[in-house]
């Protein structure tokens, strides 16, 4: 047994020994009086007890291992969020405001806006204080939304756009509001009104509305046990309190007559909510209320860069936000207002009143030839900024223009073109995930940084030393213009995207693609052809100019003569451009392809001669005045002051 115990020992201190030689050296060293057997069994034993202990300590290792480190095909990883889209340069990147002269007077006026004077003006004049302190100044950056508690309430998405045609109109859908909710909660309302000029008007027909329907709600139970608190705040460029939260009704209808005017031109209106919030939270707690904002304006906010805090703010504790305003500039922020002066003459004056989705996305494209440039176009849709702030809330959002600034398109079609009223983030990625939507709004930005020149020369008076260099000058235009409908035309790709058209689910991205690659081919083959009509008459001998051809009319014409790449271009142009109008009918997409259509791509030149008139005959002319008395005298004048023209101080709307 102590031989056994020995050899036993000997294997474990050194366990590099070969199990196999080991069985081998027992049998030789056991005992020599045993049997064959007898050594056999003994080496045997001595091999299975080494191989347990090595099996058990082997098994220690790997169960220790395997607590301390899990097998690779068992480790879990790091969930990684999503990275955001970095959107290629300049492909969703917003031009910025070019400051630089037109190439010529004829470029100046394509570009211009058509200004129609109104002969009734919108707006006139009115007596207001311009005064507009603001003892209730919210101080930024306002409190962090993530400080108040999260209501219990479920908000459910608004209205998008509901038109209303008065005052009278608006005020009667948001007593019908405000009924709604007093009927299951005591209530705050907070009237947010624009300190502009521009709404002097309306103020007063608000609160004189506002007085009868405060008579109606105290008649149907609205008032009693102080269920409904109203109060008004003015806000422009800063916010002023005009009435606390108050069951006096009169109070609130002086304090939104007594509006003071705020002459900056400014409307921080998302900034203006989140101060509403913020001031009367307290209140609101306090005392059980729910809290519902309106909001009244003529212009869609200068502070766009909070409307997500003003969102995740009211969504937080559940404040509906009405807002009545006005309709959306098709594809464009700014339009324009006819304001009726003190001089009694009336102007068109600059308001912002758009983009109807988060930016632009038509083509600063202008038309050819004669017709509307169809730049100040109503969409019938709201402000995009405004509208999702309504939208988001579990508000709504009422459109309100003037007879003047009403769209021609039907509310009932557009609803069918409205934008998602997703975040700005949300709608840049899925604007750089489509093909689609990222070549529309890479031309759009295209022709916003560089842009293309209106209707070229069409008439000419030549002569045999200046034809050839105005030709010369007319390709230049062509050539310029070409050079950026190219650069426009390359994120369509060599034909078009037809595959993703078929997968686009958006109607009104589908209008936008027919729309603008449809105008870019178009406008590319009028100026190839353009171009070819101008090489043509430069080949005009100088000759041949003075005394057979010196008046050229350009005229459109269905013909194509610069090749079959012109040709195919404008095959596509007009089916994309007749898609759109056929399958967006009554939408302002189809009046803009009608409007490209309304023209063919070709030209042809009309020539005629005029002869030149004879040379004057020379009449006997008057001697000439005699020599000054000294050869260092000169003629002087006195110097006169020109009348410098009157400029009236226009407001601010």
């Amino acid at each position: 047994m102590r031989a056994f115990l020995n050899q036993l020992a000997e294997l474990l201190v050194e366990p590099w020994i070969d199990p196999a030689d080991e069985l081998d050296n027992a049998y030789r060293t056991a005992d020599s009086g045993m049997s064959h057997w007898g050594r056999f069994v003994w080496a045997a034993a001595i091999s299975a007890v080494v191989h347990a202990v090595v099996l058990v300590v082997l098994g220690r290792v790997v169960h220790e291992e395997q607590r301390s480190e899990p097998p690779t095909q068992l480790a879990v990883t790091a969930f990684k969020p999503e990275e955001e889209l970095e959107l290629a340069e300049p492909e969703l990147t917003v031009a910025d405001v070019s400051d630089e002269p037109a190439d010529s007077p004829l470029a100046a006026a394509s570009e211009s806006l058509a200004l129609t004077m109104a002969d009734n003006a919108l707006l006139e004049s009115v007596d207001q204080p311009l005064d507009f302190s603001a003892p209730l100044e919210i101080d930024l950056p306002l409190p962090d939304v993530s400080g108040f508690d999260m209501s219990d309430v479920v908000v459910q998405t608004g209205t998008v756009g509901v038109e209303v045609r008065e005052v009278e109109g608006a005020i009667d859908r948001l007593t019908d509001e405000i009924m709604s909710h007093l009927e299951e909660n005591r209530l705050l309302v907070v009237w947010l009104m624009d300190a502009s000029i521009s709404l002097a008007g309306d103020r007063n027909e608000v609160a004189e509305r506002l007085e009868r329907i405060y008579h109606e709600i105290d008649a149907l139970g609205g008032m009693r046990d102080e269920a409904l608190k109203s109060a008004v705040v003015a806000f422009g460029q800063q916010m002023q309190e005009m009435a606390p939260p108050t069951t006096d009704t009169a109070a609130v209808v002086n304090a939104i007559r007594g509006v003071p005017t705020d002459t900056s031109g400014v409307e921080n209106v998302f900034s203006a909510v989140l101060g509403c919030v913020a001031q009367y939270q307290r209140e609101r707690h306090n005392e059980h209320r729910r809290m519902l904002v309106v909001v009244w304006t003529d212009e869609s906010g200068n502070d766009a860069d909070r409307l997500e805090n003003a969102v995740q703010f009211c969504r937080n504790n559940a404040i509906p936000v009405y807002i009545v305003g006005p309709s959306s500039m098709f594809g464009k922020q700014q339009g324009t207002m006819s304001y009726k002066h003190t001089d009694g003459k009336t102007y068109p004056l600059p308001v912002d009143r758009g983009p109807d989705t988060v930016r632009e996305e038509r083509l600063r494209l202008p038309y050819w030839f004669g017709g509307n440039q169809y730049e100040s176009m109503v969409s019938g849709l709201g402000p995009f900024a405004l509208t999702r702030l309504a939208h988001e809330t579990g508000g709504a959002y009422f459109i309100k223009d003037h007879a003047a600034d009403r769209t021609p398109f039907d509310m009932d079609v557009m609803r069918h073109y409205t934008p998602d009223y997703e975040s700005p983030d949300i709608y840049l990625r899925q604007s750089a995930a489509s093909p689609l939507r990222r070549a529309v709004l890479a031309a759009v930005d295209i022709t916003n940084q560089r842009k293309v020149k209106g209707t070229p020369r069409l008439s000419f008076a030549p002569n045999g030393n200046t034809y050839f260099s105005e030709m010369r000058e007319a390709q230049e235009t062509a050539a310029y213009d070409t050079a950026v409908l190219q650069q426009a035309l390359a994120p369509f790709g060599a034909r078009g995207l037809e595959a993703a058209y078929a997968k686009e689910h958006s109607r009104r991205w589908r209008a936008w693609y027919d729309l603008t690659y449809g105008r870019l081919l178009a406008m590319t083959v009028r100026c190839y052809e353009y171009n070819w009509a101008c090489a043509v008459m430069k080949a005009k001998g100088a000759d041949f100019v003075d005394k057979k051809s010196n008046r050229w009319e350009f005229k459109p014409d269905p013909t194509l003569h610069y090749g079959s790449q012109s040709q195919r271009a404008a095959k596509e142009a007009t089916r994309l451009l007749t898609r759109c109008a056929k399958e967006n009918a009554g939408t302002p997409w189809a009046l803009l392809a009608e409007r490209e259509l309304k023209d063919p791509f070709g030209f042809r030149v009309e020539e005629k001669y005029v002869a030149p008139p004879p040379p004057p005959k020379k009449k006997p002319g008057k001697p000439a005045p005699p020599p000054p008395a000294s050869a260092n005298q000169r003629r002087t004048e006195q110097p006169r002051k020109l009348a410098k023209p009157t400029e009236e101080n226009l407001p601010k709307l």
